[in-house]
C-alpha cells in the first residue's frame, strides 16, 4: 500500500502525536520513513528577510530548533525500531517545505498533525495542514 511515509515535525504536541501514529503505520506496513522540519527564513517581513544571511542568529536558532525536533521524533521512532532519513527544508513557507520534502524523499503518504486552530486563527493566518491538502496529490493523513 504505502512504501514511504513523510512525517513533518515542528516540535508541537500535535506533530508528536502524528509521528507516533505514523511510526505505528510504518511498522505495520514495512514502510520507510522520512522526518522533516521547515526552517522558515521570512518571518521578519520582506525587508529583514532580504538582509538575512546564513549566519544570522535567528536562522541559526531556527536550525537548532529543527534539529532538536528531528532528534525528539527519532526517539519516538526508535521505540518502534524505525530509523528515518532527515530533511530540513529552508527558505520556503512551511507547507511548501512539506511538499518539497515529500517530492525529494519520494513519499507516497504524508502523516501530519493539526493544531485545531479556531475559525479566527484560520482566517487570519491560515492552516499549514489545509495548504498541504490543497496543493498535493499525495494522500495526507491528518491527526489531532
Amino acid at each position: 500500500m504505502f512504501k514511504h511515509i513523510l512525517l513533518p515535525t515542528d516540535g508541537s504536541e500535535a506533530s508528536l502525536k502524528a509521528i507516533q501514529k505514523g511510526a505505528e503505520l510504518a511498522k505495520a506496513l514495512g514502510a520507510s520513513v522520512t522526518l522533516m522540519t521547515a526552517v522558515e527564513r521570512f518571518s521578519g517581513g520582506l525587508i529583514s528577510a532580504a538582509s538575512r544571511s546564513d549566519d544570522d542568529p535567528m536562522v541559526e536558532a531556527a536550525r537548532a530548533a529543527g534539529n532538536h525536533w528531528l532528534h525528539s521524533a527519532d526517539s519516538v521512532l526508535a521505540k518502534h525500531d524505525i530509523k528515518a532519513n532527515h530533511l530540513a527544508i529552508e527558505g520556503r513557507s512551511v507547507y511548501e517545505s512539506i511538499l518539497e520534502a515529500a517530492e525529494k524523499s519520494g513519499a507516497d503518504l504524508i502523516v501530519m498533525g493539526s493544531h485545531g486552530a479556531g475559525a479566527l486563527e484560520r482566517l487570519l493566518v491560515g492552516s499549514q495542514t489545509q495548504r498541504v491538502l490543497a496543493h498535493t496529490n499525495i494522500p495526507v493523513l491528518v491527526l489531532r
